[in-house]
């Protein structure tokens, strides 16, 4: 039940509503009543009411004096006045205080009746909001953090039931990952260093857990990233900052102090390799990917530990092919064509850096499991155990010019042993209506959490395809487009609405950190988006003088 305080001079009007409101509304019931703003004053001084209905004009004090005061002690307060035609100037004079509505005399009794439905779903709103944060507020750090772990994974990850899920949750949470921009970093193990030495294949994953507790251990003295695991058991980093220089400079300092410590604790190297700088967070996932995707250039350079993408560009040729040729295998195995397979494999052996050496042998023949278990690593299990106990126990030749040859032959007898189906590819669709379909899907959705997966999903199509046909057909890539969008519907909002709050603004167009949307803002338009409201402003207000 609803308490409300009447304030009128009046004794017919107070009669009137203290006998009428309970019937109109059943939530509600009168509690008090004054003559005048003097009187409500006082009672406010030592009880609280949900609403206040009050009349403009009193003696002693008036609705209007009333309304101020309220509005500086009280600010949350709702409260309704009365007023008759003749006093419309005063009523918007009081709404100037905070007023919830007004109401004229005489009292109409549907405006009554809606104006108290209204209030009371405000009411209702703000308490379960009030509950929820109050909640929130009593989730423990730790809590926290598994919430943006597990958010960060179905990022890189690109599971977009997971992020639609997860992501509300920032904003209950206040979590706000990237303030200008972010990067991603994967650490990986050198495990071709681990089968060389006497270390049973099983414990890998021990050696796993002590690379991602060093990280995290590391991490945590500077309290400014964040560790979690991704799909492969890989140590996976958030690092944040102002610009990619900055970025790239924490990478290095972090992969020089975790390799430092895993090398002195179990004698076992580690790599690392950087994506790219994004300012999204569900643009994350590119960056997760040009980290895997340059982080393959240990196999062409093992004398490296470190690979960013910006830096290891170069790369990306020699890794084309290394892609080329691992997509052959792939090819061959779905078709079971030994002899494709032989091809395959001899070209991919041919990638191995010279003079070969068994220590690169044994990378590739690595990366060469690693990736074939990419296509069913569930039924693979047990195959992939008996792969790299080939790889580890095979005798190579002690000769080098046959090392080659040697290891042709090994790979073609792994590749027998992890031969498996490959589901099929959906039929290819029309690709300019998919655009077109993603395109309206982003316009409708803009100021929702939106990754490529769940929009690929929405159009039945896979992430990296819809990538490619979208920034084929648009010659810019999904998240500059939607970036586009959020950026011309702020600016639009920011000119029609002067008064409204930026942060407010920040949050109907999809961004969950007001420093970050301002940050997007400023690339795009030029200045923050406070001085663009601020001019628009000026000029309206300039055009109406004129």
């Amino acid at each position: 039940m609803y308490n409300l305080l009447i304030v009128d001079d009046e004794p017919l009007t107070r009669e009137y509503l203290k006998h009428n409101i309970p019937l109109f509304h059943d939530k509600w019931t009168v509690t008090a009543e004054a003559a005048d703003g003097y009187e409500a004053w006082e009672l406010l001084k030592h009880k609280r009411f949900d609403l206040i209905i009050t009349d403009i004009k009193m003696p002693e004090m008036d609705g209007i004096e009333l309304c101020k005061k309220v509005s500086e002690q009280f600010p949350q307060q709702k409260v309704v006045i009365l007023s008759g035609h003749d006093e419309f100037s005063l009523a918007k004079e009081a709404i100037r205080y905070g007023v919830h509505s007004y109401l004229l005399k005489p009292l109409v009794k549907d405006e009554l009746i809606a104006t108290l439905e209204k209030i009371t779903t405000d009411l209702m709103k703000e308490t379960s909001e009030e509950l929820i944060y109050r909640t929130m507020r009593n989730v423990s750090e730790d809590t926290k953090h598994q919430v943006v772990k597990q958010f960060l994974k179905a990022v890189v990850t690109d599971s977009s039931v997971e992020i639609k899920a997860l992501y509300p949750l920032f904003y209950r949470l206040k979590v706000n990952l990237i303030e200008a921009e972010a990067m991603i970093m994967i650490v990986d193990l050198d495990q071709e260093k681990i089968l060389e030495r006497d270390v049973p294949i099983s414990d890998i994953s021990i050696f796993r857990f002590i690379l991602h507790k060093v990280t995290t251990e590391i991490v945590e003295e500077t309290g400014a990233e964040t560790v979690f695991f991704d799909d492969d058991q890989n140590t996976v980093l958030l690092i944040t900052g102002e610009c990619e220089e900055e970025l790239l400079h924490k990478c290095r300092l972090l992969h020089d102090s975790i390799y430092a410590e895993i090398k002195k604790n179990t004698g076992i190297t580690i790599v690392s390799a950087t994506g790219s700088a994004e300012s999204d967070v569900l643009q994350l996932y590119a960056s997760y990917q040009k980290a895997r995707k340059i982080m393959k250039a240990r196999l062409l350079h093992p004398d490296l530990s470190l690979f960013s993408y910006k830096e290891s560009c170069g790369a990306l040729p020699d890794i084309g092919e290394l892609d080329k040729a691992m997509a052959s295998i792939k090819s061959g195995m779905l078709d079971s064509n030994e002899m494709a397979i032989s091809m395959a494999v001899k070209n991919y052996v041919n990638l191995i850096p010279q003079p070969a050496t068994h220590a690169s042998v044994m990378k590739f023949g690595v990366h060469l499991i690693r990736s074939i278990a990419g296509v069913h690593a569930e039924t693979l299990s047990e195959l992939i155990e008996t792969a790299l106990h080939m790889l580890k126990g095979h005798r190579y030749t002690t000769r080098d010019e046959l090392l080659l040859e040697d290891a042709s032959a090994l790979f073609r007898d792994i590749v027998k042993q992890l031969t498996k189906s490959h589901p099929s590819h959906p039929d290819p669709q029309n690709d300019l209506d998919l655009v077109t379909q993603a395109k309206a899907y982003i316009y409708a959705h803009y100021s929702e959490p939106l990754s490529l997966a769940l929009i690929a999903e929405k159009v039945g199509v896979s992430s990296s395809y819809l990538s490619n046909i979208f920034h084929k057909k648009m010659n810019e890539p999904y998240i500059k487009f939607l970036t586009k969008i959020r950026m011309e519907q702020a600016a639009k909002q920011l000119k029609a609405l002067p008064l409204e709050k930026v942060y407010d603004v920040a949050e109907r167009v999809g961004y969950l950190s007001v420093k970050h949307f301002s940050h997007m803002f400023k690339q795009y338009f030029g200045i923050p988006p406070g001085e663009f409201q601020e001019m628009h402003t000026s000029s309206k207000s300039e055009g109406a003088n004129g």
